[in-house]
């Protein structure tokens, strides 16, 4: 597709926009970049299986590289599911399997590695579960720190990172003293950054403004998607183009715009459709960014 639309505006408006490949794991990378590629996308968004699929094919990390470069892509965020509330048993995996895709980032010259905080709702989460995610949070942000790379935590139903007030806490409790500073002494702290899923927050009646709102200064990186929702039954809703569902992401990219966000905006759709939603998608905010640049009242 290459629409000029795209390099035109959203080089004036500093956005760029990605797709998620967790909702193409049928799919090879450089397939996946090819079509990316083709839609007129600036990155990819990639889940650490696609990497390590490509590895265990015989690929090496400077010919990943080459494939992405080749399509004009970069790599805004490296995917991984650590979520640090299930046990001794599982987090040491977590953290290896974050510190080989931190690694990675740092060969992809990839900023970020997004995690998830828990597996439940923060309603559910007793006091031990805070404690696992708040101390898993600070190791993976020392792991990261180590490969130069931020550690950002996506704003997901279901996960201790769930309302305004849960974030607020997760945010207190996994800071980490900048380095070479004592913690009793560090005026500065490295901090987890945020994915923005408003989404997210909507399946759970929540508006999803007001929280980017309190937390923008933590957001990196942002994800849309959309759906015509059920919320009586998640199972009957329907996917549709981001602009088209029940979510108000006109009104969300609208304030994301006026607070000045300059970053990726990930596409992240799955199933059958999921290139067609995401093609689809990228048109009408397109389309919305244009309108907006040309007739800004």
């Amino acid at each position: 597709m290459n629409n000029p639309l795209t390099l035109f505006d959203a080089r004036r408006a500093s956005l760029q926009f990605s797709i998620c490949t967790t909702g193409l794991r049928g799919m090879a990378i450089e397939d996946i970049a090819a079509e990316a590629s083709r839609l007129g996308l600036q990155g990819l968004e990639i889940w650490s299986g696609h990497i390590r699929d490509y590895l265990n094919r015989g690929g090496t990390l400077s010919m990943l590289r080459t494939v992405l470069e080749a399509s004009r892509l970069q790599v805004p965020c490296i995917s991984e599911y650590s979520c640090f509330t299930k046990g001794e048993e599982v987090s040491p995996g977590e953290l290896d399997d974050l510190r080989q895709s931190a690694e990675w980032a740092r060969a992809l010259n990839c900023p970020r590695i997004r995690v998830f905080a828990g597996h439940m709702p923060s309603r559910q989460a007793e006091s031990e579960h805070w404690s696992m995610a708040a101390t898993g949070l600070r190791e993976a942000l020392q792991i990261c720190r180590g490969q130069g790379v931020a550690l950002a935590v996506e704003i997901h139903n279901n996960t201790l990172a769930d309302t305004a007030d849960s974030l607020g806490r997760l945010l207190q409790d996994s800071r980490l003293p900048k380095k070479g500073q004592a913690p009793a002494e560090a005026a500065e702290v490295t901090e987890v950054e945020l994915i923005y899923d408003p989404f997210n927050l909507y399946v759970d009646r929540l508006d999803p403004i007001p929280v980017l709102e309190r937390y923008y200064p933590f957001v990196s990186h942002v994800h849309f998607k959309d759906y015509r929702w059920n919320h009586e039954d998640w199972g009957r809703s329907e996917a549709v183009p981001v602009l088209q569902g029940d979510a108000g992401h006109a009104a969300i990219l609208e304030r994301l715009l006026s607070l000045g966000y300059r970053g990726f905006i990930s596409l992240e759709y799955f199933g059958d459709r999921a290139l067609e939603l995401a093609e689809q998608s990228l048109a009408e905010l397109i389309e919305y960014v244009h309108k907006r640049i040309i007739n800004p009242d």
